[in-house]
């Protein structure tokens, strides 16, 4: 079945140009109608429409929200968006854009929609800004997160500076960093044939850059740059792909820089992909960014990239080393960086590399859309669940290993399983993380039990723990950041991180040789009692033995847990002892003998199925 069979959906959007958002937009409602949804966009932008037309997406083409503050013209804005929502009874509403945002959002909580979420793509404000300035548009952000249910972060930069600024609580924003298709195999234009188009030398740099030819694009600063580069003896082409309100002002000062010959303007064009392949550098000097697109498609597209030090580049930049970032603003800066890629591939093939395998394992579409389709399912569950399909009764369903894909998922039945515990403690993005890094163990085991609805469970562990916990030592920079989060909302996690460290520093010395630690088995609170958990431990041992181990063990908590407690007997795991953890708990330690297993009738033959 469908997922969000019967329920209405709007994208509230507004004047807005057509740029990068857009597309996740696009993508949002698409994932939505392929759910059973019916899913429409309310924008007056004539590109914006025509794309959401030709993917079959309904079209609201109301004029009731504009980018300029004049209140004389959106209070009748919000008034006719108010009487609108009251007629057409959407199930969700979902705002994009600081502006549609804030009249969105009110419009809808009046108009008493059941669900409304508002996506941040970037602030009306960026790090230079002035303080009043920050200071006026984070109270109108402030204010409109008391209309809405979730505020969602392209990047977790910006989950983390609207923390900073007092926008909302923890527990009203989560991080859904923006995520792109993996490009065409092949183009559909030859790079020889763009680049003579162009009139690229054969011994010429090729620089890229695409988006909106807007104030915050930081395109001056390029063409500036571009000047530094022509003193300096190199040859290049700058190549901009794009169009917007600052196209006249760049044209201008590319002829009054003498930089016309170097600097070519394309206008709005759709394939990125093919322009991606014949260029050899992608340079994005922006002033402001949620999470670019153009900075994703770069990625995808295994190019080098220089990038200003904007906190969303930094964020993806400082997980590899994929890029050059020099601060915005810059153009010297910016030139000696583009220079610098220039005169050595190496660092260019170093570069494109990491940022495509960086791509690969964190920015991609499917894990975007399914972090979102997960979160309208959970919003959908809490405010109504007659109108969310998701309650119905389960059968076990389908065991298999889990995949990238499925890591949203994961997380999202560890947060509702197991509650305020240590690790769930630790946020989202840790979570998000640490399985991810249990895929990635030659030894992790990592499954689901998937339904017709969904995932309705997994279990977790690894062979050789010694060996993960190391893994996770060398990939510490990867978990410093939600950590670091983590002890900022809850200071007392300080000493049980400390703790636990400790802990699984001491367990190295006491663990047996050939051991498999279980960590975890989570049931979606809707598939209890079907037995889906007995499943999975059932697959987990399996899969276990089949990797030579000898024990399994496990911890869990020793009060209030009969349900996982009778599990775990039942499997034929022994207690070995009772020990108290950080903060008095009283924890079970279990062990499950190989032999023992097999003789309780636990055997080998299905692993080759994991």
């Amino acid at each position: 079945m469908k997922k969000l069979n019967q329920i209405r959906l709007l994208h509230v959007v507004g004047d807005s140009g057509f740029g990068g958002a857009s597309k996740i937009i696009l993508r949002l409602a698409e994932m939505a109608k392929a759910e059973g949804c019916e899913a429409d966009i309310l924008t007056t932008n004539r590109v914006f429409q025509e794309a959401a037309r030709q993917r079959g997406i309904g079209v609201i083409d109301l004029d009731v929200i504009r980018r300029e503050i004049r209140p004389l013209w959106d209070l009748p804005g919000l008034i006719r968006l108010y009487t609108f929502l009251r007629q057409e009874r959407y199930t969700v509403v979902h705002t994009h854009t600081s502006k549609a945002g804030f009249v969105g959002r009110l419009a809808a909580r009046l108009a008493g929609v059941p669900v409304i979420l508002h996506t941040i793509h970037g602030f009306a404000f960026h790090e230079r800004s002035p303080l009043s300035t920050r200071s006026f548009y984070s109270a109108l952000e402030r204010a409109a997160s008391h209309w809405c249910d979730r505020i969602v972060s392209v990047s977790e930069f910006h989950r983390h500076w609207a923390l900073e600024l007092g926008i909302c609580g923890p527990g009203k924003i989560v991080a859904i960093p923006n995520g792109i298709a993996r490009p065409a195999v092949s183009s559909r234009t030859s790079r020889h044939h763009l680049q003579r188009q162009w009139g690229v030398q054969p011994a010429d740099l090729v620089i890229l850059s695409t988006g909106r030819l807007a104030e915050e694009k930081g395109l001056e600063d390029l063409i500036a740059a571009a000047s530094i580069l022509r003193r300096a003896g190199q040859g290049f082409r700058v190549v901009l792909a794009g169009n917007g309100p600052l196209r006249a002002r760049l044209e201008r000062l590319a002829r009054d820089l003498d930089v016309t010959d170097q600097v070519t303007f394309l206008g709005y064009r759709e394939d990125i992909p093919d322009l991606l392949a014949a260029c050899d550098l992608v340079v994005l000097p922006s002033l402001r960014e949620g999470l670019s697109i153009a900075l994703l498609e770069a990625m995808a597209a295994g190019k080098p990239i220089v990038a200003t030090n904007i906190g969303s580049n930094v964020a993806v930049a400082s997980q590899a080393d994929m890029a050059l970032v020099v601060p915005p603003c810059d153009p010297q800066a910016l030139a000696e960086a583009t220079l610098r890629c220039g005169r050595d591939p190496d660092l260019r093939s170093r570069l494109a590399s990491n940022a495509r395998l960086l791509f690969e394992s964190r920015y991609t579409e499917d894990r975007m859309l399914n972090s979102y389709l997960e979160l309208y399912l959970d919003l959908l569950q809490a405010k109504c669940d007659a109108r969310a399909p998701v309650s119905e009764r389960v059968e076990p369903g389908v065991l298999r290993r889990a995949e990238q894909r499925d890591l949203p998922a994961i997380v999202t039945i560890h947060q509702k399983a197991f509650g305020n515990f240590f690790l769930t403690r630790l946020g989202r993005a840790f979570l998000y993380r640490y399985y991810a890094l249990v895929l990635q163990y030659g030894a992790g085991i990592l499954l689901v039990s998937e339904g017709s609805s969904g995932l309705q469970g997994f279990v977790c562990g690894f062979g050789d723990p010694d060996g993960f916990y190391q893994l996770m030592s060398q990939n510490r920079r990867v978990f410093a950041l939600p950590i670091l989060s983590a002890m900022l909302r809850h200071p007392s996690l300080v000493a049980e991180i400390v703790d636990g460290v400790r802990w699984v520093e001491r367990q190295a010395f006491e663990r047996c040789a050939q051991s498999c630690e279980l960590s975890s088995v989570a049931v979606h609170p809707e598939a209890g009692g079907a037995g889906v958990g007995t499943s999975l431990l059932q697959a987990f041992l399996e899969a276990a033995w089949s990797l030579g181990v000898q024990y399994v063990f496990l911890n869990t908590d020793a009060d209030d847990n009969e349900a996982a407690n009778a599990l775990y007997r039942k499997a034929g795991f022994q207690l070995n002892r009772k020990f108290q953890k950080h903060g008095g708990r009283w924890m079970n330690e279990y062990a499950l003998d190989r032999e023992i297993a097999n003789e309780e009738g636990v055997h080998e033959s299905a692993a080759s199925r994991y």
